[in-house]
């Protein structure tokens, strides 16, 4: 396998990252951004409905899967790019230019 074909398998694996990311970071925001709800039963105040809402924390965690997706895809990319201008150096080496 030279340079130029694993460098065209890299395609298909970055845009995989960059979606399948940013898709996990969707469900995550859905799984983690809710509230949650419970009900409590204290002697001297009776039945008292805490609510704890996570909502800022699944922004969080939405906003830093999705970059390191970004980031990801973005490294792949450049990898690809590099391994095509080694090839394409290496072609002009044999070639004797």
């Amino acid at each position: 396998m030279n340079a130029r074909s694993f460098a065209d398998l890299l395609v298909p694996l970055a845009w995989t990252v960059l979606v399948g990311g940013w898709a996990l970071a969707v469900l995550a925001f859905f799984a983690i951004g809710t509230e949650s709800c419970t009900e409590v039963e204290v002697p001297l105040a009776g039945l008292i409905r805490a609510c704890q809402d996570t909502t800022a924390g699944a922004v969080i965690m939405l906003t830093v899967i999705g970059f390191v997706s970004t980031v990801g895809s973005l490294f792949l990319w450049g990898l690809r790019h590099l391994l095509a201008v080694m090839n394409k150096i290496e072609e002009n080496t044999r070639s004797g230019r």
